[in-house]
C-alpha cells in the first residue's frame, strides 16, 4: 500500500478532469458535440420547468385571489357599495390579479437570481482574495442598512399608484353609464379632458415607481 502511494506515476496517469480522457477536437469532435448536446438539453429542460412551474403557480394564485374577491364582493352588504367607489373595486379585480399574473413571478425570479449571484460572487471573491472578506462584510452591512428605506419608498409609491388608478376606472365606468346624457348636452370634450387628467395623475405615480425601481 505504501509503495502504491509512493509511486507518482499511477496518479499521473489518472485524469484530473473528466474531459482529459476525451480525444482532441481536431481528431474527433463527436464526443464534444455530444457533451454540448447534453448541456443544451439540460438547460432547455430546466428553463421549460422554470416557466411551467412559474405560470402554473401564478395561475393558481390568481384564480384563488379572484375567487376570494368575487365571493366577498357578492356577499358584501349594500352599504359597502355606497361607501366604496366602483373604481376601487375594479382596480382590485384588475391590478391585483395582474400583479400576481406577471409582476410577482418576475419579482420572485429576480430575487432568487440576485441571491444566487450575490452568493456565488461572494464565495468566489473569498476564495480568490481572502483578504477582501472584511470589506465584503462592510458592504453587505451597508446594503442591509440602505435597502429598508428603498423598500418603504417603493411600497408607498405603489400604494399611490393604486390610489390614483381607482378614479380612472371609476370615471370610465361613469362615462359608459351616462354616455347618452353626455352626448345630449355636448359635454364630450369636458369628460375627455377630465379623463386624461386622471390618467396623467396615475402615470405620475407609475413613472415615479419605475424610476425608483431603476435607480434602486
Amino acid at each position: 500500500m505504501l509503495n502504491v502511494l509512493a509511486c507518482p506515476t499511477i496518479f499521473n496517469r489518472l485524469p484530473s478532469y473528466p474531459w482529459e480522457s476525451l480525444p482532441s477536437p481536431d481528431v474527433d469532435v463527436v464526443p464534444w458535440l455530444i457533451i454540448y448536446l447534453w448541456i443544451s438539453t439540460a438547460g432547455a429542460i430546466s428553463i421549460l420547468l422554470n416557466i411551467s412551474l412559474g405560470y402554473y403557480a401564478s395561475l393558481k394564485a390568481a384564480r384563488s385571489l379572484f375567487s376570494s374577491l368575487l365571493s366577498r364582493i357578492t356577499r358584501a352588504p349594500s352599504r359597502f357599495f355606497d361607501t366604496t367607489p366602483i373604481g376601487r373595486i375594479l382596480n382590485r379585480f384588475t391590478s391585483d390579479v395582474g400583479t400576481i399574473d406577471s409582476a410577482l413571478q418576475n419579482s420572485a425570479k429576480a430575487c432568487l437570481s440576485g441571491i444566487m449571484d450575490f452568493m456565488s460572487s461572494f464565495i468566489t471573491i473569498l476564495v480568490v482574495v481572502p483578504g477582501f472578506g472584511p470589506f465584503a462584510l462592510v458592504i453587505a452591512w451597508l446594503y442591509m442598512r440602505l435597502a429598508p428605506p428603498y423598500i418603504k419608498t417603493s411600497r408607498d409609491l405603489r400604494r399611490l399608484e393604486s390610489i390614483a388608478l381607482s378614479p380612472t376606472f371609476s370615471g370610465f365606468d361613469e362615462l359608459l353609464q351616462g354616455i347618452t346624457h353626455i352626448r345630449a348636452f355636448g359635454m364630450e370634450q369636458r369628460y375627455q379632458d377630465c379623463f386624461y387628467q386622471k390618467v396623467r395623475r396615475c402615470e405620475v405615480g407609475c413613472y415615479s415607481l419605475t424610476w425608483c425601481d431603476r435607480s434602486g
